[in-house]
């Protein structure tokens, strides 16, 4: 971690217009989905099977590139907005924290920017910048959607470190640092979830399951 500097204030400006306008446009998006799975109940569909139908829908489209939502441009804005937060001074990490806070869907997606962008790329690159992307991810996430799903992501990025034969105990740490410390619902604060990460029972049963599938 770089000794806390302040970003140009600017640019978080235009990176925080940019996530609103990709959150509306999904938001709008699932809203429209949401129509059509209540139109397929009101021509008689089973509701579960309308459910699954819309997903795949949307899958489909993501898959494709032919939703609104650009993963692209999404993945550009969110890779630039936490190289800036792990560099940003404590003011401006509260403020990073807090663009999420109207952000719904993106809000919801920055546990799977941990899982399922940061841990493959890591896996595959080795490069330790995914790492350290994923664990700012992390942190802005605060614990504010299930804690269970992050728990979930770290583990599937702290395996992924260690495959690409990188420890990942200190970059935990050194992220820690920077996290919130109050305690979230209830739980424990951010700063103790990613400190205690490396001791917790969740990183204890995936581990033995990994060791286990490769037996």
């Amino acid at each position: 971690m770089s000794k806390e500097q302040t970003v140009p204030q600017e640019r978080l400006a235009e990176l925080d217009a940019g996530l609103q306008r990709v959150n509306e446009v999904w938001s709008a998006w699932e809203k429209e989905l949401g129509e059509v799975q209540q139109r397929l109940e009101q021509e008689g569909m089973d509701k579960l099977e309308a459910v699954e139908v819309v997903h795949r829908r949307q899958m489909d489209a993501l898959r494709s590139g032919t939703g609104p939502v650009t993963f692209e441009e999404l993945h550009a804005l969110l890779d630039e907005l936490f190289e800036a937060y792990l560099e940003a001074d404590e003011g401006q990490r509260l403020l990073i924290r807090g663009f999420f806070e109207d952000k719904d869907r993106l809000r919801k997606y920055l546990h799977s920017y941990v899982g399922g962008r940061a841990a493959p790329l890591l896996r595959s690159t080795g490069e330790t910048r995914w790492l350290r992307l994923g664990l700012a991810a992390a942190s802005i996430a605060d614990q504010r959607v299930d804690y269970r799903d992050l728990l979930i992501c770290l583990g599937e990025l702290w395996l992924a470190a260690e495959e690409a034969g990188i420890a990942p105990a200190r970059y935990f740490s050194a992220v820690a640092r920077i996290s919130g410390e109050e305690p979230v619902y209830g739980n424990r604060s951010t700063r103790e979830l990613l400190r205690g990460f490396r001791t917790s029972a969740h990183l204890k049963s995936i581990k033995q399951r990994d060791r286990e599938s490769r037996a």
